[in-house]
């Protein structure tokens, strides 16, 4: 028998429990036969040798698309714009380095004066 002792309260394990405010189950219904649909229509292209063009392709949903891509334009973005802050990090970084060099010149400089 163990005993548990501690200083501080842990702290309980967090449940995910999510229940919907508001389900149509029709609705849903008809989503899955319009993708079933769509599944045996893309199959028969396939098997007939065409292909879609690609203002079919676009009008299609691809999960986390939208996410993906404004991911890498911001990345982009911020890299470009001049007062971003991987150039600001760059600009402080070689103010600093020459901070140091100056100061490094002027220690010798005075080191000199006094030895």
């Amino acid at each position: 028998m163990a005993l548990k002792l501690s200083f501080f309260k842990t702290p309980k394990h967090r449940v995910f429990n999510y229940r919907p405010l508001y389900w149509d189950k029709e609705k849903e219904e008809l989503q899955q036969r319009v993708a079933k649909a769509q599944e045996e229509r893309d199959r028969e292209l396939e098997s007939a040798g065409q292909r879609e063009s690609s203002k079919e392709r676009e009008g299609r949903y691809i999960p986390g698309k939208e996410i993906r891509m404004n991911f890498r334009r911001n990345l982009y973005e911020s890299k470009r714009r001049p007062n971003s802050p991987f150039f600001m990090r760059i600009i402080i970084l070689l103010s600093l380095l020459g901070l140091m060099v100056a100061l490094y010149y002027i220690a010798q400089a005075f080191g000199l004066f006094f030895a």
